[in-house]
């Protein structure tokens, strides 16, 4: 699943917002605020025309901070209700904090919000977040990466993958993005800010769970039984394992392999078992007694 979006700022001008619909856009990152006073001045009349054209509203943060003090202080300017997630802008370290101390004002940042009962996303550029921040401390919020290419080569949860997009309604270049969880209907559902943890039952109505397996230690994320194949969650997999996790033309990447029989139920794209095994250096067994299927990265 991919939904079609945009992110947009004062610097793209006034916006017909009704052909912006007509052009198949689905949701919307405005930028609110940088550092702790500046505000977008042209925020509140677009998210209102955009939410009257059927189009889901997010806001972001343009990050100024460049320790945990200023990023409580920042955040504190930010937080405003809206119908899709609240986004941390992180794309820049003037300040030259070390790896260690500009994640933690990341993670104070993104609690805050989080804290306040909204969806908390961090945004930036491929190689910032991967040199820059210590990604796994980050792996509890969803991520928005920015990488110009047309094969992303990792997860994301939504990408951007132009800043010269065209859509009716804007002169000029566009960001444009893909988004491959359905935000809105996770916040609307829940009425909350981010959706629960617990493990339940993922099912369609057509097959029963599994437990997984990986390098020793079982994943919260089930797996599904449907007509006696197991099927695996690829981004769970692919997270656990250290690997990266793509989705192109309705197909799952794990790694460089494409994940030919692709499934979706509910958000999470689901890939057969037999097929992950055949992703280089992965080792897959099924456990009728325990009914686990134990993932192993390693030489076969």
């Amino acid at each position: 699943m991919t939904i079609k979006g945009i992110d947009i700022s004062h610097w793209d001008g006034v916006v017909d917002w009704k052909k912006v619909a007509a052009d198949g856009v689905k949701f919307v990152f405005l930028k609110a605020s940088e550092g702790t006073s500046f505000v977008d001045k042209t925020f509140k009349t677009n998210a209102s025309n955009a939410l009257a054209n059927g189009i889901r509203v997010g806001a972001y943060h343009y990050a100024k901070f460049g320790n945990v003090t200023e990023a409580k202080a920042e955040a504190q300017h930010f937080l405003h209700k809206i119908t899709y997630p609240l986004v941390l802008d992180l794309e820049e370290n003037k300040k030259k904090a070390s790896k260690a101390v500009l994640t933690d004002a990341a993670v104070v940042f993104l609690d805050a919000i989080e804290k306040a009962g909204y969806f908390a996303v961090i945004y930036a550029g491929k190689s910032f977040l991967e040199t820059q921040l210590d990604e796994k401390r980050l792996n509890p919020y969803d991520k928005w990466i920015a990488c110009y290419n047309s094969f992303l080569g990792r997860s994301a949860d939504i990408w951007q993958h132009t800043d010269k997009g065209k859509v009716s309604g804007i002169s000029g270049n566009v960001d444009m993005n893909w988004s491959y969880r359905d935000f809105a209907t996770l916040i609307s559902s829940k009425n909350v800010s981010k959706p629960s943890t617990a493990v339940g039952t993922v099912t369609d109505g057509k097959e029963s769970a599994c437990r997984i397996v990986v390098n020793g230690a079982k994943l919260d994320a089930p797996g599904i039984i449907r007509d006696n194949l197991s099927y695996l969650p690829v981004r769970a997999i692919g997270n656990a394992a250290g690997v990266a996790v793509g989705f192109c033309n309705g197909k799952a990447t794990l790694g460089k392999g494409v994940l030919e029989t692709t499934i979706i139920i509910g958000e999470t794209g689901y890939a057969q078992s037999g097929q992950i095994a055949e992703v280089p250096g992965y080792n897959l067994e099924w456990k009728q007694a325990t009914r686990e299927v134990v993932c192993t990265k390693g030489k076969r």
